[in-house]
């Protein structure tokens, strides 16, 4: 459906509008209030292990993650979720970011979080910054409960870039004409589609690679 929007300003979530990984603050949110039990602690504890070690690329490893809130419910994730946005992230927003949304507001545009975590996470910090959308990684849900799969691509990597081109086209914006926020080499898809891609605090190889091509780095 078409919107009334100028452009698009696109905003990746952990280490970009956010100064930390949001999946990290999470983690410790948990175990430091009791939340996860011991045998879920054990499970993504050796997921970890693998993924340091290797033996899953970071896909498998956030999919191992999901399997780990089998039997949640939605109230009991919205719950927690919630407490952490107020208690933590809240407070992890770059001040940058903010007045770099409010920019575009001012310009006519849409801005819209688009990231590899999921709604749970990304929802408070969409309606804290009055943000239009958000794109993220969906996780399944039966009868309120959560299956512990997948119920979308995951948001990472090319298919970021895919599904902000389909979410482009959907709008009828040009991508061109869009903005994209990102700290990752893995964001470069992305980067790479829209006319305005900007590095925010940007891993190195990402510097190195936006600097090449001239693209706009920001230390916030």
């Amino acid at each position: 459906m078409k919107n009334d929007a100028k452009y698009i300003a696109f905003f990746d979530l952990d280490d970009t509008l956010l100064s930390k990984n949001s999946g990290r603050v999470f983690w410790d949110y948990c175990v430091q209030n009791n939340i996860y039990s011991p045998l879920e602690i054990l499970n993504l504890g050796l997921s970890v292990l693998k993924f340091s070690t290797g033996l899953e690329d970071v896909e498998d490893f956030v999919r191992n993650w999901a399997r780990n809130f089998r039997g949640w419910s939605i109230e009991r994730m919205e719950r927690v979720t919630r407490e952490l946005f107020d208690t933590r992230l809240r407070a992890l927003i770059r001040q940058g970011i903010r007045e770099e949304i409010e920019k575009h507001h001012k310009a006519g545009a849409s801005t819209v979080i688009l990231s590899a975590s999921t709604r749970f996470v990304c929802d408070p910090v969409k309606e804290h910054l009055n943000m239009a959308h958000v794109i993220c990684t969906g996780l399944g849900v039966e009868n309120n409960i959560f299956t512990g799969e997948f119920s979308s691509p995951y948001i990472f990597g090319e298919q970021k870039y895919l599904s902000a081109m389909a979410y482009c086209e959907e709008q009828g914006v040009d991508i061109a004409s869009c903005y994209y926020y990102g700290d990752a080499f893995t964001d470069r898809f992305v980067m790479e589609g829209v006319g305005n891609p900007v590095c925010v605090n940007p891993e190195p190889k990402l510097r190195n690679y936006g600097a090449a091509r001239g693209w706009r780095v920001v230390n916030w």
